[in-house]
């Protein structure tokens, strides 16, 4: 029954969303996955660990697919490279049952996350704004 309630205040959270803060939560998402991928490397779990890289793999895929080169420019570009060297550790962390090759994509992603979500902050209105 939690789960349940869980899962729709995660739609309702993402539905009321900006795209920038569902890039913040497309991040959060990622780097949950890779640290459960990771407790799954280390205590030899296959399952976690397959379940939760393929979801990081999705996810970052989905982030490196949506890149607007026109608008996003050299910006994009540099992110479509930090995607592609996180999904290939994340692919070799899978092969080599390598924890090691998650430490490389979780700084990315978390530096990534730390600047979107000052987006996010800058987006909203001042508290107290002139009325």
């Amino acid at each position: 029954m939690l789960a349940q309630y869980a899962g729709q205040y995660q739609q309702t959270q993402v539905m009321t969303s900006s795209s920038v803060q569902i890039v913040v939560l497309l991040y959060d998402a990622a780097i949950q996955s890779i640290e459960l991928a990771r407790v799954g490397i280390e205590s030899n779990n296959i399952n976690d660990k397959g379940r939760f890289l393929g979801r990081a793999i999705s996810i970052v895929g989905e982030l490196n697919s949506v890149l607007d080169f026109e608008r996003g420019g050299e910006i994009a570009v540099s992110l479509r490279r930090l995607y592609e060297y996180i999904l290939t550790e994340l692919i070799a962390a899978n092969a080599r049952n390598s924890a090691g090759h998650l430490d490389g994509p979780l700084r990315c992603l978390k530096t990534l996350r730390e600047g979107w979500q000052e987006v996010v902050v800058r987006q909203q209105p001042a508290v107290g704004a002139a009325r």
